[in-house]
């Protein structure tokens, strides 16, 4: 149901939410935020591994504590376990499993997926 025509409006809707690395043309890997949600992020094949999802994962809770923040959501597919252990190294925790309506060209169709959650609050420091 998700047609590069559908992928190119949801890109030209995230203006000033995305984050594209890599040549123009040919990108390595993309971030897209949206409210409170890391909505999005891809890495191409040949570049998994070489610390471009950290550096995307990293700006992209920057840009959502910037925002105010303080509790980030992002939805997983079910099965997809390399991104699993990823959000968990990064503190994402997984809450369970929820029914996302994406964004498809002509609607929106329901997805399972899991949901992980971050806090960005920090726990108060006390002087001694």
């Amino acid at each position: 149901m998700r047609t590069l025509e559908s992928f190119q409006e949801r890109l030209l809707a995230a203006f000033g939410r995305l984050r594209v690395v890599g040549p123009a043309g040919a990108p390595t890997g993309f971030c897209v935020t949206k409210g409170s949600e890391l909505n999005q992020l891809y890495v191409a094949p040949e570049a998994r591994g070489s610390g471009l999802a950290a550096a995307l994962i990293l700006d992209a809770e920057a840009r959502l504590k910037q925002e105010g923040v303080s509790n980030a959501w992002l939805a997983c597919a079910i099965g997809n376990e390399r991104a699993a252990r990823f959000y968990g190294k990064h503190g994402w925790i997984r809450t369970g499993t929820v029914v996302e309506h994406l964004e498809a060209g002509s609607g929106t169709f329901p997805l399972e997926v899991w949901r992980y959650e971050k806090s960005f609050d920090q726990p108060a420091h006390r002087l001694a």
